[in-house]
C-alpha cells in the first residue's frame, strides 16, 4: 500500500480514537469496552491499562483482539483492527508510551509510568478494514510481514 493509504488511515484512527472499542474474548463470550488508544505515526498501536484489568486478564488467556474507529455520531469513518494483543512491561517502553499519550494519563496512574499497577498493551495488526465514508468502499490493509 502506498504511504498515503497508511497516512489516511493513521489520521482516521487519531481522530476517532477517544473512545474507540477493544474487543478482547472471555471464554466464548467477546468483551468490548471503551479504550482510548495512543497511535504512532508508523502505525504502531498502544493501549495503557490497569494490570489487574480485565482485559489483561482475558489477553493473557487469548491473544486476540479486535479495536474498532469509529467516527461519531454517524460512523462515516472507520478503521477496524484485527489482530492480537501482546502486554508489555518493559519500563523503556512504558515510559516511552506514557510520553507520547495526548492525554492526561496520571489521572489514572498519579505514580507516573513508574507505577505498578501501569502496563500497556501493543496491538499486533493483522489486518485493518477502513473506510472513509458510507458511501466509499471498504478496503483491507495488511501489513508486510
Amino acid at each position: 500500500m502506498s504511504p498515503s493509504t497508511e497516512e489516511t488511515i493513521v489520521t482516521i484512527m487519531r481522530e476517532n480514537a477517544s473512545p474507540a472499542y477493544l474487543a478482547t474474548c472471555d471464554g466464548d463470550q467477546p468483551r468490548v469496552r471503551p479504550v482510548t488508544p495512543i497511535v504512532e505515526d508508523d502505525m504502531s498501536v498502544w493501549v495503557a491499562t490497569f494490570c489487574t484489568s480485565r482485559k489483561v486478564r482475558q489477553i493473557k488467556k487469548n491473544p486476540n483482539i479486535c479495536l474498532a474507529f469509529v467516527e461519531l455520531p454517524r460512523g462515516d469513518k472507520a478503521a477496524t483492527l484485527l489482530g492480537r494483543c501482546e502486554i508489555v512491561n518493559d519500563m523503556k517502553q512504558k515510559k516511552r508510551v506514557w510520553s507520547l499519550a495526548t492525554f492526561d494519563l496520571s489521572q489514572h496512574f498519579p505514580q507516573g509510568p513508574e507505577m505498578e499497577e501501569y502496563c500497556v498493551l501493543r496491538i499486533i495488526i493483522d489486518k485493518i478494514e477502513w473506510r472513509e465514508s458510507w458511501t466509499s468502499k471498504l478496503e483491507v490493509y495488511e501489513p508486510a510481514q
